[in-house]
């Protein structure tokens, strides 16, 4: 079992890098990855899980075990931490809402149990801003700068690097920057998903594929799942750019690392859909559903079956994903929004979309955001406002092939053609299919 520190590690790192199973602590060493060959073996502890379904397994008796050890230690705030940590691991390659319930409810017991001054903040932080609860998050980090003992440079890391995500993610992007330097001077390389995170969306697509490698580079011998996640993300980097066949290569190479797992899946449906292999899409986003009744899947087919005529099959498949949407709103309202609006797009109903948009936009007022919520007020014919909303983020650094068709379609409408064509134009130089 990882001490609790390499622990707090993987978790946090895990908030946006994603469920990477990883044996050992970054390290500033940038040569290649050891070549490791990895035995399959059915105990926990002596290899890393091979496939989705291993490391669920995994997952649900580590949690076991960590909740008879707080269960027998009630008073120990650490060990409710422990649990907690089990949970979020398992939340973040399973994508439940009652994973990520069970975690806050495990850190509300440590924080009931620890004596003021101390208890559970990086995890709760983690959390916090997996639930796109970027107050909160900052307010847990600011806690740790109050401790006695500063906590060690993995976890101060960490903190800053969390710190440049909070930035990223309120739409500061030199604060984001600063936030990843600071973390790079403490655990050399500790930033480097992140950074390609931050390229891809300022149009620097070739820097974020180079920071995938670094960041693949920087974990000794790298688990099957790991390199299957840095390929799941190099894939989208060519679905991105509308490289739908290179797109699909890597899917599938990162389906063949480590099977199973629905993350991967479900852009393998997506670029099937696009390649127009509609009844293969269908199939496997049927399948999704079915082992994860997650909701955006069901949308998916809604939208399939719309496209083929079929409005009454659309209509009772988005009325189901409604009802599981209108549940998540309730639970983890922040970390729905910006799914959520895309369900109240697919069915036309723009003043949901901009309902929800707004929410989105005040919870996480970054690049993405602001693009929803033009959008939504095109939708709803506050086009003034909309083109309003655009600019601003024209005149940020974030550059998507969903930024420019989104704005030439509020200069469309606003009878500026001239304006419109040239957004179409950039629009389709990063992706073809824009």
């Amino acid at each position: 079992m990882p001490t609790l520190s390499a622990m707090k590690w993987w978790i946090m790192a895990a908030v946006v890098i994603g469920a990477l199973w990883v044996t050992a602590r970054i390290g500033s060493d940038d040569t290649a990855p050891e070549t490791y060959v990895w035995e399959d073996s059915p105990f926990s502890g002596s290899g890393p899980p091979r496939s989705y379904a291993e490391a669920l397994k995994r997952a649900e008796l580590a949690i076991a075990n960590a909740g008879e050890a707080a269960r027998a230690a009630p008073d120990q705030w650490l060990m409710h931490e422990i649990h907690a940590s089990e949970l979020l691991a398992r939340a973040q390659i399973s994508g439940s809402y009652a994973d990520y319930a069970a975690a806050q409810q495990a850190l509300g017991t440590a924080f009931r149990v620890a004596v003021q001054g101390s208890g559970p903040h990086l995890m709760q932080a983690a959390l916090d801003f997996s639930m796109h609860r970027l107050p909160q998050a900052e307010a847990q980090l600011a806690a740790t700068d109050q401790y006695a003992v500063p906590p060690d440079p993995g976890d101060r890391a960490e903190i800053a690097a969390m710190r440049g995500d909070i930035a990223f993610y309120s739409g500061n992007y030199q604060a984001a920057l600063a936030g990843y330097d600071q973390a790079d001077a403490l655990v050399p390389g500790s930033a480097s998903f992140r950074r390609a995170i931050f390229a891809a969306r300022t149009g620097d697509v070739e820097a974020a594929d180079a920071y995938f490698v670094e960041a693949e580079r920087a974990y000794r011998s790298a688990t099957p799942q790991t390199r299957s996640y840095m390929e799941l993300q190099r894939g989208i980097l060519d679905l991105d750019s509308g490289r739908l066949n290179e797109a699909m290569r890597h899917f599938e190479k990162a389906d063949a690392l480590f099977p199973g797992r629905w993350l991967i899946e479900e852009h393998i449906a997506e670029v099937l859909n696009l390649q127009g292999k509609t009844a293969e899409a269908e199939a496997l986003y049927r399948d999704i559903v079915r082992r994860t009744g997650h909701p955006e899947f069901i949308d998916a087919l809604a939208g399939i079956a719309q496209a083929r005529g079929d409005a009454a099959e659309a209509r009772r498949l988005y009325a189901r994903a409604a009802k599981i949407w209108s549940k998540r709103l309730k639970q983890f309202p922040q970390a729905t929004y910006g799914h959520a609006i895309d369900h109240c797009v697919a069915r036309e109903d723009w003043p949901c979309a901009l309902r929800l948009a707004q929410r989105n936009h005040q919870a996480r007022p970054y690049g993405e955001a602001k693009i929803a919520l033009a959008r939504a007020l095109l939708g709803n014919g506050r086009v003034t406002e909309a083109r309003v909303m655009i600019e601003q983020v024209l005149a940020s650094p974030w550059r998507t092939p969903d930024l420019h068709s989104t704005a030439a379609d509020i200069y469309q409408a606003s009878n500026m053609a001239e304006k419109a064509a040239e957004q179409r134009r950039r629009a389709r130089a990063l992706n073809p299919l824009a």
